[in-house]
């Protein structure tokens, strides 16, 4: 067995009083964290065998003041303890062992979901809405180079003594980029920092390419057998379209009624309408989804309170496109490199693209849904990562007839 490697990591956790508890790192059992582009908070988890330190000094109970400190890569992470998940017993070593499973979210998890505050705003962009909530009630900023400011403005908003989590959630189903013009929003936390903005913008097939890119290594391999190139896939998972998910794809009647024109509306939507509207802005091809354009599904109405058509619209396209871009989801395996994250763009080269004489569909863009990043003790690569990549239509190059 391979010689663990203290310098790659180390953890240190911090009770509510500050004071400092060092983990042998040779005691973790499992380590990970996991930046996701619908989560507007990273989580994680961390278990390791306690050798008594921490049962008998340390003051740690979950409730939140208490944090954990991860440093790798010359990158430092922070999370707060949400949850001990349990505390047992090792049964060789009773009264000296006990193995710690906790569960770790970022500093500002408690502010997002627990915090109500109580605020108004007339007539303001929903993006400036969220730019505030985001600066002055949850004490961040968004990214600069990924804030997409909106289109819509909104007559008058209360946040009603909710959450901000659930404030966005109901200012960003309402509303459309201006660099796309389409709805699809999205708030979450990579490692670049806080990201608001649409998903069809990230995933437009302009999209630059993600680092880390070196010379002709931009494109992530299968068959190379080079150990020390940075984008070898050492793994991966592929999870086909479940068509019986997508029916909710299919469309059917939204019914309510518009109070700014007095006017009663029942909006019909079909798949196919929907993919006119937003698949050329989508990674891949159009001519080719994963999912058949015929399907068209059973109709169905949905009553709506909503008093701008638009919105009904909005709240609709915005659910049906992020259903639609998890069609088909592949797992990928590659050495730690704090360069990816969340939100970005990758290549793939597929084996079968090397002879250009079979389906070679998959090879192509991917757009990185998730990344976990995990922490391992006992063979290289020491700091790894899954990547949770979407894709939503093939490229159609040298189909099999």
């Amino acid at each position: 067995m391979a010689q663990y490697n203290t310098d790659i990591f180390n953890v240190k956790m911090y009770d509510k009083n500050g004071v400092e508890y060092s983990i042998d790192t040779s005691s973790i059992e499992s380590l990970y964290f996991i930046e996701d582009i619908f989560s507007f908070c990273m989580t994680g988890k961390l278990k390791f065998t306690d050798h008594g330190t921490v049962l008998e000094k340390g003051n740690f109970w979950g409730y939140g003041d208490e944090s954990v400190s991860i440093v790798y890569n010359n990158t430092i992470k922070e999370f707060k303890i949400y949850k001990i998940n349990s505390q047992l017993p090792t049964q060789t070593d009773l009264e000296k062992k006990n193995v710690f499973e906790i569960i770790i979210v970022s500093p500002l998890y408690y502010k997002w979901h627990f915090k109500q505050y109580s605020r108004s705003w007339k007539d303001t962009k929903t993006s400036d809405i969220m730019s505030h909530i985001m600066k002055h009630m949850i004490g961040d900023e968004f990214y600069s180079k990924t804030f997409e400011p909106s289109n819509e403005r909104i007559e008058h908003f209360y946040t009603g003594l909710r959450s901000p989590a659930e404030n966005f959630s109901y200012l960003m189903e309402r509303s459309t980029g201006v660099i796309t013009n389409l709805p699809g929003y999205i708030c979450f936390e990579n490692l670049d920092g806080y990201n608001l903005t649409t998903l069809p913008n990230l995933m437009k097939n302009s999209a630059e390419i993600m680092e880390p890119k070196e010379r002709d290594n931009i494109k992530y391999w299968f068959h190379n057998e080079n150990p020390y190139l940075k984008n070898k896939i050492l793994s991966f998972e592929r999870y086909g379209a479940d068509n019986g998910s997508m029916l909710r794809l299919s469309g059917g009647h939204r019914i309510g009624y518009d109070i700014k024109r007095k006017k009663n509306f029942d909006n019909y939507y079909t798949y196919r309408q929907a993919r006119v509207k937003f698949v050329d802005s989508l990674l891949g091809n159009d001519q080719y989804p994963i999912l058949d354009p015929s399907i068209t599904g059973q109709e169905r109405y949905f009553k709506t309170g909503e008093s701008r058509e638009d919105f009904v619209d909005n709240i609709y396209y915005n659910n049906w496109i992020k259903q639609y871009s998890n069609q088909q989801l592949f797992n990928i395996y590659v050495s730690g490199d704090d360069k990816r994250k969340a939100g970005g763009v990758i290549q793939i080269e597929w084996p079968s693209n090397i002879n250009n004489n079979i389906n070679n569909n998959f090879t192509g863009k991917y757009f990185v849904k998730s990344v976990v990043h995990y922490f391992y003790k006992e063979q290289p690569p020491y700091y790894n990562q899954k990547l949770i990549l979407m894709k939503n239509s093939y490229d159609g190059i040298n189909i099999l007839s």
